[in-house]
């Protein structure tokens, strides 16, 4: 192949071209888009070229990834008012209600689960009050594993606690993020009020 294919300079009449095809998602989808014709028109359909079909499986599937990467992830959620203590058992998962921000769809509001929607480094953050002698450890869980923990504790005294974390998570597509009641727990509620928001959010930085 020609030098100049490779110079991407703007005086060149090839630019476009050339930076158009430099970009690695690109070279994925004409490299399918080969191996798929030569799957159909060839080899008469999957049932003739089993090896080719799984290459193109495969390939459409980096560029799933590819494209999934590029959406940006954030969500935040609060509940809609205070939670009894009494109404939630040791590791029941908190169900934030109000989901205010989702972008890439990973906050699911019925079940207070996060789903990664792809491999990255996150932030999680999670906020928790209590009020008047009561208080709940509060767990931050990845995929069954404690990541992190706090307590908002206001047990011995008639005041408002609150207690947060920020915890930085190396996620995999598909990997469960929640904020579950954790061992300790007791007094009336836990207070999402206008003075205090219990809330579970983060992004993929």
């Amino acid at each position: 192949m020609p030098q100049h294919v490779y110079n991407c300079g703007k005086s060149n009449k090839s630019y476009f071209i050339c930076c158009w095809l430099q970009d690695k998602m690109y070279w994925l989808l004409l490299t399918t888009v080969l191996v798929f014709i030569d799957c159909v028109t060839v080899k008469g359909g999957c049932s003739g070229c089993s090896d080719t079909c799984q290459m193109y499986n495969e390939l459409k599937a980096e560029i799933d990834d590819l494209k999934a990467a590029r959406i940006p992830v954030a969500f935040y959620a609060y509940l809609s008012a205070n939670l009894a203590i009494s109404s939630v058992s040791t590791h029941s998962i908190i169900k934030y209600d109000v989901v205010d921000l989702n972008l890439g769809n990973g906050y699911d509001a019925s079940s207070g689960q996060f789903t990664a929607p792809s491999d990255g480094l996150y932030v999680i953050h999670i906020t928790t009050g209590a009020r008047d002698s009561s208080h709940a450890v509060v767990e931050l869980i990845s995929n069954g594993v404690i990541k992190d923990i706090t307590w908002a504790d206001s047990m011995n005294h008639p005041d408002r606690t609150v207690a947060t974390t920020v915890t930085p998570l190396d996620l995999r597509k598909g990997d469960k993020v929640n904020a579950r009641i954790g061992p300790a727990k007791g007094g009336a509620v836990l207070e999402s009020t206008t003075h205090i928001r219990c809330s579970f959010s983060g992004f993929k930085v």
